[in-house]
């Protein structure tokens, strides 16, 4: 294949090298139409989306799953102001992404410093020139990847993309410095984590977002085994140990609800974790940790006792040693995992979102993967879906945006093509990217929205009756969502609170393409669970 010639040849060819298989956004008039033209020449597909915020969520999504950079396009003023939601998702969630916007402007239209604009919310911002373009996307792409990986964000004007640049030497590697991080031998006192581990009686392990990648899951398994003691996951996490293991015994949120679980430990393993993933607060409990962490964090929970910085794997290879088998005993780990289910199950009048989860559960492949929405119904679909494996649930937790479950459901199916996805969500976080449903259309997607239809923004309306307010501004005319999505394409069903669901839930995933079923759902049950989880 001939070198690149123009600058947006160069970028794609850099962006081809380290796996980009498709690009993501809105185009505008200017550089990224160059970049779509050069994408299609090197057989990079570029897909349209209806908002920039999906598209970047989508973005996002791809690089989680793939470990390589996700990419989108935002057109400039508008386009980049309007994506800001999508590449905070991608900073919050430690997802790598380039994202590229036209401009700068060269007039006071449309005009505003849109590398100020992303700061706050991107590893790196810049401007891509002919002089120095080859060599900062190659920054670029190192920065996004390399840990704590996230978003970058370049600025590149349609004259700078269309311009010539030298033909380029011998084509860069994939990039390295994320390779480094991932093998490298922990950095730390070794003999005083063993020494940990030796004294203590009853361990337990956090993990979180950065132990679902690489071999960090076998080796979290391999820890879990040999001590024989709790796990719990962030939301994140979900997966990278089984939900049926014997050590799994739910969610970890920094809440209440595990404190039953936590507050027995008297050694606290930190295995991936962010702090990202923890709701504001004071850490609650008393138990020394061990961190064993990719990378230094600038905010941890707590003071750790001991840390291990590096590969999660060598890391467990390192301590395995000195693991012996815990105090805990199988029928306790199975009574807190218990405890942790009843604190999320009720019944209710007509279907519960616990109740079309479950049936959900029954009627998909049996690797079927889940996107699950921000809002009251995300308890309830994350302690009843059942994942075997990293990213077998997908969540915005970080900054738990509505409008998630969708888009990062096409972005799984784009991704992995061959596995069915079922998206959970609420009607007010669809209707925040109602046009996606035509994205899914498009590109053929095997995924069943799942829309828990209760006609309120319903976590908001619990914080609201908790605070005695007066019901305003959270609850709005029920819509008609398998009638939408019937004329944009997907197959769909409407079930009634006092419905039969088997005959819509089997039919939806027996299709193969998109398809949406509109369930009336009870949410009675919601203010429990949130008085449960968080106090």
């Amino acid at each position: 294949m001939p070198s690149a010639t123009t600058l947006a040849e160069s970028i794609v060819a850099a962006l081809a090298r380290h796996g980009v298989q498709r690009m993501f956004g809105i185009p505008g008039g200017g550089s990224s139409l160059d970049l779509i033209d050069a994408a299609r020449e090197r057989g990079i597909d570029f897909i349209l989306a209806r908002t920039e915020v999906a598209a970047a969520i989508m973005a996002a999504v791809t690089g989680e799953l793939s470990g390589t950079p996700g990419v989108v396009l935002a057109g400039i003023g508008p386009g980049a102001a309007s994506i800001v939601n999508g590449i905070a998702y991608a900073h919050l969630e430690r997802a790598p992404l380039l994202l590229f916007t036209d401009g700068p402007a060269a007039s006071l239209h449309q005009s505003f410093d849109q590398n100020a604009l992303f700061a706050p919310i991107s590893k790196y911002q810049g401007r891509l020139r002919p002089g120095d373009g080859r060599a900062g996307i190659e920054t670029a792409i190192d920065i996004a990847l390399t840990p704590p990986r996230g978003p970058v964000h370049l600025d590149m004007t349609a004259t700078d993309a269309a311009a010539a640049v030298d033909n380029p030497a011998t084509a860069a590697g994939a990039n390295s410095t994320a390779a480094v991080a991932a093998d490298s031998l922990p950095a730390g006192d070794v003999d005083q984590a063993r020494r940990l581990l030796q004294d203590c009686n009853r361990p337990i392990i956090i993990a979180g977002l950065e132990s679902r990648c690489g071999d960090a899951p076998a080796a979290l398994r391999k820890l879990a085994d040999a001590l024989t003691c709790p796990v719990l996951l962030t939301y994140k996490a979900k997966g990278v140990l089984p939900d049926g293991h014997p050590g799994t015994v739910g969610s970890f949120t920094g809440a209440v609800a595990e404190g039953k679980s936590v507050g027995r430990a008297d050694l606290i393993v930190l295995y991936g974790l962010d702090p990202v993933e923890l709701i504001p607060g004071q850490w609650q409990y008393d138990a020394p940790l061990l961190n064993l962490f990719p990378h230094t964090h600038s905010d941890p929970p707590a003071p750790s006792a001991g840390q291990l910085i590096g590969s999660l794997n060598e890391a467990v290879l390192s301590v395995l040693p000195a693991v012996t088998q815990s105090a805990w005993i199988p029928d306790e780990i199975g009574k807190l995992r218990e405890r942790a289910r009843a604190l999320l199950s009720y019944d209710g009048d007509g279907h519960t979102t616990q109740s079309v989860v479950e049936l959900a559960g029954h009627a998909a492949p049996a690797d079927c993967r889940a996107t699950v929405d921000a809002g009251a119904h995300m308890f309830s679909a994350l302690s009843t879906w059942q994942a075997q494996e990293a990213f077998g649930v997908l969540k915005s937790n970080g900054l738990s945006t509505m409008g998630y479950a969708l888009p990062a459901a096409i972005a799984s199916c784009l991704e992995e093509p061959h596995r069915a996805v079922v998206a959970f969500t609420g009607d007010g976080g669809l209707m925040m990217c109602l046009g996606e449903l035509k994205t899914a259309v498009e590109h053929n997607c095997h995924i069943v929205v799942v829309v828990l239809n209760d006609a309120a923004l319903s976590l908001i309306d619990i914080k609201q009756q908790r605070q005695q307010r007066t019901s305003v501004g959270v609850r709005y005319p029920s819509a008609d969502y398998a009638g939408i999505a019937h004329a944009l394409g997907c197959k769909s069903w409407h079930v009634g609170a006092h419905e039969d669901l088997t005959v819509a839930m089997t039919a939806a995933f027996a299709h193969g393409g998109p398809s949406l079923i509109d369930v009336t759902v009870d949410p009675a049950g919601y203010v429990s669970q949130l008085e449960a989880l968080r106090g």
